[in-house]
């Protein structure tokens, strides 16, 4: 069964690793150290960091948890603003992130660990795959994992499989890239001073996607010519030393000039070009999002005519 499952990871370009379930109360325990220590601000803890252990133990059978990292591009997205079409960057993981989870687990079972029972892991995955060593940390405390950088969707998996454990086993620390020894590009590149010189870990709650991953107003820390995605950032990513170049594919999204117009517009979300915007935003794994992606839109074409640039 292992062979099958690392040659199924080998032949689709993921990396894999899995560990004894009993590691999730530990990664817990290490979530719970950095949030006592001050090095995670509460609500950012509350509102983006969660466990759900009672269904991990639930059923004594889901012995095993598995971590995938698997490469993904960034998508466009196609909008038409005064009779142009203009294309706007959804970083990765953005394009359909929850049906990723169920796409990579109904091919698990069909071609890597056949018979086996497979369930999503709903637990905060970067910590996790760090335990199994999977990932490591770089400054902007995004995950990489080997030969993939940053670009990537980490899938947290429970399972039966019969996946061995060596003898002795222990999680690994976690612990940074060795590329990250005396580099700043990261800092250097943030747009809202998220990563700092004083410690290593972000400041989420200073970070920019955090700001555009919701309606609420623009906090007085982000600056106008900091919006360069449709949604989140790839500012502290582009340069990093540690990533390989980021693919581009397109969405197959194309937003038409009135729906662009409502979407900008904002408003009264009735009528038969809602209808169609939301159906667009089903396809791109953003349902409900109109209103974010109208106000980021805003943001982004303001950068492009203060700069006369197209949008990346």
């Amino acid at each position: 069964m292992v062979q099958e499952l690392l040659l199924w990871a080998e032949s689709r370009g993921y990396q894999v690793a899995w560990g004894p379930v009993e590691v999730l109360p530990l990664v817990r325990a290490d979530l719970e150290k950095r949030r006592n220590a001050g090095e995670i601000e509460p609500d950012f803890a509350q509102e983006n960091l969660s466990f759900d252990l009672e269904r991990a133990f639930s059923d004594a059978a889901f012995r095993r948890v598995l971590v995938i990292a698997m490469p993904r591009p960034a998508h466009l997205v196609t909008f038409t603003v005064a009779g142009r079409q203009i294309d706007a960057v959804l970083p990765p993981t953005y394009e359909r992130y929850q049906p990723t989870f169920e796409d990579v687990r109904k091919d698990l079972v069909a071609h890597a660990i056949p018979a086996s029972n497979v369930e999503h892991l709903n637990v905060p995955l970067k910590l996790l795959a760090s335990c199994l060593g999977l990932v490591r940390y770089g400054r902007n405390n995004l995950a990489y994992a080997p030969s993939i950088g940053s670009y990537m969707q980490l899938l947290g998996y429970l399972t039966d499989a019969e996946l061995p454990i060596e003898p002795g086993w222990e999680p690994c620390e976690p612990c940074a890239l060795d590329a990250c020894r005396g580099c700043r590009v990261c800092q250097s590149l943030c747009p809202t001073g998220a990563i700092t010189p004083d410690r290593f870990l972000l400041r989420a709650e200073c970070c920019l996607t955090l700001a555009n991953e919701t309606a609420r107003s623009w906090p007085p820390w982000v600056r106008p010519s900091a919006h360069r995605c449709l949604i989140g950032c790839l500012q502290c990513q582009r340069l990093c030393p540690a990533n390989p170049g980021l693919a581009y594919a397109h969405s197959g999204v194309t937003f038409t000039a009135e729906e662009t117009a409502v979407m900008l517009a904002g408003g009264d979300h009735r009528g038969p070009i809602w209808e169609r915007v939301r159906m667009k935003l089903e396809l791109l794994g953003q349902p409900y999002h109109e209103n974010v992606i109208g106000r980021n839109l805003h943001a982004l074409l303001r950068v492009r005519e203060a700069s006369g640039e197209m949008l990346e």
